[in-house]
């Protein structure tokens, strides 16, 4: 649904606070999964937000949310 475009990322992280499976995806996997996003720009993003590869949606605290943003919503 991120990837179509019918679910934003704000909208992702608001639901990932009420659906389990949603806050157990790992955010690498969900930055991977964007369109225009590889995996080379995913780990680019991920380091530059001081992300673990293995961190989950749940997982991320506020500034790694933000810097998440900074990066990927244009």
């Amino acid at each position: 649904m991120v990837k179509s475009g019918e679910l934003s990322l704000e909208e992702l992280f608001k639901l990932a606070a009420h659906e389990e499976c949603v806050a157990q995806m790992r955010a690498y996997d969900l930055i991977s999964a964007l369109p225009a996003i590889g995996e080379v720009k995913a780990e680019r993003i991920m380091k530059s937000a001081s992300i673990a590869k293995t961190r989950r949606i749940r997982g991320l605290g506020p500034k790694q949310r933000s810097e998440l943003f900074r990066a990927l919503v244009r």
